[in-house]
């Protein structure tokens, strides 16, 4: 998920250009134990790796353990498992972005770290340069059948005008809510609920504490008082949260964890 510390506008062209010029992007993976197709992170680097390095960008990466445990398969083996946070900093020299994607890796050797690292910056560039495969991700019988949570309706009243910031939005002009100004109403008890739950969905899926992931989060807004949350900053926080478990569902898919 790319968000915050923008430095400049020459970089935004770069990577607008590199955008239009990227199609949809097709299935070359296949898991044969689940039967479904998937973009592969070879084919992913290869899109880009050319266009970047014309433009003179580097993706500086940087990966977290989350946590690490293994399961029993049913014919006996052990299977080990890594959850990661990975961030990753795009720069040309003069203007970087930085930003965060999770990933979760499985192998019955040692493994499972790298599948787990390869799995974040795959997903991570897949989200910064909306690379479509055409599917549409909330088409899945075991998350889209769950209530979802409905961003601009929590037992609030109307907005007053406010318009949700865009997270890849100018950081000068305070991207995640004008919280420094007085006139900032803060988020209820209701967003609140609504950020702990996805926070503790997270953590399941990442079979990690919910105190890690709190803090993931914490690092993702590090100018935010989450004491006086402001309601800005929480409607980003769940959007950003739901990326990230849809995203981790899907990884977890794909390596036939689900």
């Amino acid at each position: 998920m790319v968000e915050e510390k923008i430095t400049g506008s020459t970089l935004i062209t770069e990577l607008s250009s590199i955008q239009k010029e990227l199609d949809k992007i097709e299935k070359d993976g296949k898991n044969n134990r689940q039967g479904f197709d998937y973009v592969s992170e070879a084919q992913v680097k290869a899109k880009l790796q050319k266009k970047l390095a014309e433009r003179g960008i580097m993706i500086v990466p940087r990966f977290e353990i989350l946590n690490t445990w293994s399961n029993q398969t049913n014919n006996g083996k052990s299977m080990n498992y890594v959850s990661v946070m990975g961030y990753f900093k795009l720069t040309n020299g003069s203007d970087e972005y930085s930003g965060s994607m999770p990933g979760i890796g499985m192998d019955s050797g040692d493994k499972a770290i790298y599948k787990a690292e390869t799995g974040a910056q795959k997903n991570f560039l897949m989200q910064l340069f909306l690379m479509s495969t055409g599917d549409d991700p909330e088409n899945d019988s075991n998350w889209n059948n769950q209530q979802q949570p409905q961003f601009n309706n929590y037992n609030q009243e109307g907005f007053n005008g406010y318009q949700p910031q865009n997270q890849y939005g100018n950081q000068a002009n305070n991207s995640y809510g004008n919280y420094a100004k007085p006139q900032s109403r803060l988020a209820n008890d209701a967003k609140k609920k609504v950020i702990n739950e996805q926070l503790a969905a997270l953590s399941e899926l990442n079979q990690t504490s919910f105190d890690k992931s709190l803090a993931a989060l914490k690092s993702h807004f590090p100018n935010i008082d989450f004491d006086n949350l402001p309601d800005s900053s929480a409607d980003n926080m769940i959007t950003f949260l739901k990326k990230q478990i849809d995203t981790t569902k899907d990884t977890l898919k794909q390596i036939g964890a689900m």
